[in-house]
């Protein structure tokens, strides 16, 4: 029997490497706890973290001579066939201070194609929780990773 398959879905641009990678190897070791692979934006894309000390910049022309998998087409083809051969979402749109078009993307595909989302998001003041569709989109509101994980674990029967 296969593993279920979990998207972690989240902001990338506008962060630094660090933040937008360490909540995704903490995920993704604690659902591999339990039996559960997870399919990560952030794979091989270590090269975002090399320019401008670690911070990500929010253009991502800036980073399309690294590859078919860094230009506007690789990304939403990647992303896309990744939310649409997963079981279940696990959204973290915690701290984040301005909406992430890409998560919101991902959150529209999960609705589109009825995948469950858990998203991690704080209960007020959060810049995604204003927007009647964005709202919808989030079936499973938690307020952290951790509750998110296990969130995904039930959906998923591990």
């Amino acid at each position: 029997m296969s593993k279920p398959l979990v998207y972690l879905a989240g902001a990338i641009a506008g962060l630094s490497y660090d933040d937008a990678t360490d909540w995704r190897v903490q995920a993704r070791a604690l659902l591999e706890a339990r039996g559960i692979e997870t399919l990560d934006p952030m794979r091989a894309k270590s090269l975002l973290g090399r320019r401008n000390n670690g911070q990500i910049s929010k253009d991502f022309t800036d980073y399309s001579a690294y590859g078919a998998f860094f230009t506007s087409r690789g990304i939403m083809t990647r992303d896309f066939n990744d939310v649409r051969r997963c079981d279940a979402l696990l959204v973290n749109l915690l701290d984040l201070k301005e909406r992430s078009s890409g998560t919101i993307m991902e959150l529209a595909w999960a609705f589109a194609l009825q995948k469950p989302a858990v998203v991690a998001i704080e209960s007020t003041g959060n810049p995604h929780d204003k927007h009647p569709m964005i709202f919808e989109a989030m079936p499973f509101r938690v307020e952290t990773i951790e509750e998110a994980i296990d969130s995904v674990a039930i959906i998923l029967n591990r």
